[in-house]
């Protein structure tokens, strides 16, 4: 009888630690009840059947781990779950297709190596490359990069 009751504790900590990993995303409630039903199978074992039969248990339990674990790795059952797309779009920047390197303008606000600057009638974010640089003061681009435009006292 004692066999039959720890071998039915491993079975729900088993099935609540697969639980855990194939339905319920996270370290949650359920994968902390399916370690709290090992642990107490293994400590119901050796109290009630005895020393060998404890340390069967913590052998059984542990080949379960690392089973569950081997299969949450090489197993098909997280890629229901798992992120296969590529994002490989860019936001459009309207900003650097309007100013060109060698463009002059004029700081609108103070350019505390990020801030706004004038070029025509466009009003876009910069960055000094030329330290602070205070408003009203013209501004040329330097360069370009990333939708990053630098600017540098003209």
């Amino acid at each position: 009888m004692e066999l039959l009751i720890t071998g039915i504790i491993i079975v729900i900590g088993t099935l609540l630690l697969v639980a855990e990993v194939a339905f319920i995303p996270g370290f949650g409630v359920t994968g902390f009840l399916g370690m709290l039903a090992m642990l107490g199978s293994i400590i119901y074992s050796f109290q009630a059947i005895g020393e060998a039969a404890g340390w069967t248990t913590v052998a059984i339990i542990i080949l379960i781990i690392v089973t569950l674990i081997l299969w949450a790795i090489y197993g098909k059952s997280l890629d229901k779950i798992a992120l296969k797309k590529n994002i490989d779009s860019t936001v459009a920047d309207n900003a650097t297709s309007q100013v060109k390197v060698g463009d002059k303008g004029c700081a609108v606000t103070r350019l505390a190596l990020i801030g706004e600057a004038q070029f025509g009638d466009n009003i876009i974010e910069v960055t000094s490359c030329d330290g602070f640089i205070d408003e009203k003061v013209e501004i040329q681009v330097k360069r370009i990069s990333a939708g990053v435009i630098y600017v540098a006292k003209a």
